[in-house]
């Protein structure tokens, strides 16, 4: 669920293609959901601002997460943040990523030759969950931090994602894209099909700073595949030190390489 989409709506809309969707429990993960654009403690009516949901709805669901552990709250400031018990959730789910410890150390060697970032992730609809990054001692401007977020139309590897997908999966993904995000659809839309037409010859696909902080990235997904989700890899260098044409002749050959080793140690080589 994306936060720009009225969380009522959202539910209005799964609940006509499911009538059985849970909408109480939509409307708790989208409060939790706030905290990951912006982690500072946050108030019942910034929550309810966010969600456009009714402040004591809102208040509501706050105190229940309370109770369960999964908020903490900060009494001077009648506010909420998120609680260490978060990180339980995703602990089954990196534990079983046994491919991870196998990927580091090709991982982190690549990201110091590259002076750089190197990263692995999954994605879900519209965004990218980064799941191991290592980076050369100065690295990049926004270093991803595992659990960090960007989104699948800007970054090179959510692109690179976007190349797994079928004709029809990827028409409706732009569909769900343009209503929930515009701006990125309009600025990506035309990007997104020539990373796509490009690929099965490339190999790879490009990020040259659309997803902000001038880092320019390449992308690549893998035949890896974890919880029914191909992990993806990219590499990001910021922008001051990328020379015309480095990305593609230099560090996407160096990326792919890596990912055809590490997919022979997981198994999945030709």
């Amino acid at each position: 669920m994306q936060m720009n989409t009225p969380v009522e709506q959202f539910i209005a809309e799964r609940r006509r293609e499911d009538p059985s969707f849970g909408g109480l429990l939509a409307k708790g993960f989208a409060l939790l959901r706030c905290f990951i654009d912006d982690p500072r403690p946050l108030g019942n009516g910034e929550l309810a601002q966010r969600l456009q949901l009714p402040r004591a709805t809102v208040s509501r669901i706050c105190r229940t997460l309370f109770e369960l552990g999964y908020l903490d709250w900060e009494p001077k400031l009648d506010k909420y943040f998120v609680s260490a018990q978060v990180l339980a959730l995703g602990y089954p789910y990196m534990a079983g990523l046994q491919v991870r410890h196998l990927a580091r150390p090709l991982m982190q060697a690549l990201a110091n030759q590259i002076e750089g970032a190197v990263s692995m992730g999954v994605a879900y609809r519209l965004d990218v969950t980064y799941l191991e990054s290592c980076t050369h001692m100065e690295g990049t401007p926004a270093r991803p931090a595992i659990g960090a977020v960007r989104s699948v139309l800007t970054s090179a590897m959510g692109r690179a994602y976007l190349c797994t997908l079928s004709k029809t999966e990827f028409e409706k993904l732009m569909t769900t894209a343009r209503a929930e995000r515009p701006d990125e659809y309009a600025a990506c839309y035309e990007t997104l099909c020539h990373c796509i037409a490009h690929y099965p010859k490339r190999g790879f696909t490009l990020n040259e700073g659309d997803a902000g902080a001038d880092v320019h990235g390449v992308g690549v997904y893998s035949r890896v595949v974890y919880m029914n989700r191909p992990l993806l890899f990219n590499c990001a260098i910021p922008g001051m030190r990328v020379k015309r044409g480095s990305m593609e002749k230099r560090v996407a050959p160096l990326l792919r390489e890596m990912v055809r080793s590490i997919e022979n140690m997981a198994g999945v080589g030709r």
